[in-house]
Formats: structure tokens, sequence, C-alpha cells
């Protein structure tokens, strides 16, 4: 996922920019409502702007399944979030994921 931080503000600043991704509508197992894929530490000047681009690996769009005993890819059509903490989450995409 790519997206801008931007600080806004008047001081040098440091933020955590977060990416989590929602369940997959075709795994039925438990699934976490976000699960978080990744994560940035930026420190910006007053005024700047800056692109992150983060990868979510195979891992984080898995699930256990415990009748099979491994690790399942949930595929289909799945939300990506993105900000600056699980409750604050104002960036949303969809991505869809495509297993075999």
């Amino acid at each position: 996922m790519e997206f801008t931080v931007r600080n806004t503000g008047r001081r040098k600043g440091t933020e955590v920019a977060q990416v989590y991704v929602g369940p997959s509508p075709d795994l039925k197992l438990d699934q976490p409502v976000r699960a978080l894929a990744g994560y940035r530490r930026l420190t910006l000047a007053p005024g700047e702007a800056r692109r992150v681009s983060l990868d979510i690996d195979a891992r984080t769009l898995s699930s256990w399944d415990p009748g099979r005993h491994a690790w399942v890819v949930g595929s289909g059509r799945r939300e990506v979030f993105a900000g600056r903490s699980s409750r604050e989450l104002p960036l949303r995409a969809k991505a869809v994921v495509a297993t075999g």
C-alpha cells in the first residue's frame, strides 16, 4: 500500500504510520476485524510530505486452519486501512487477493 504522510504543524514531528488489513470474505475461519500489516516511523520537518510504501506479506493475509493444521491465505476482496493508530484509520482501499 502507498500513501503520503504530511506534517501540517509548525514543528518537526515524528509519526508512526500504520497499515491494517481486514478479514477475507472467502475464509470461513475466525479472523480479526483488522490485522496489523506493517508500520513505518517517520520524522518530518514542518510542511514536509513523504510517500510511504508498505508491502503486505502472505502471513498477514493468512489465518490458522485447525482442520488442515496450516496457515491459509484468505483470498477475495480485502479492505486495507492506513492511519496513525488502529482507532484512527482515515485511509481505506480495497484489494483483491488471489491464491493459487
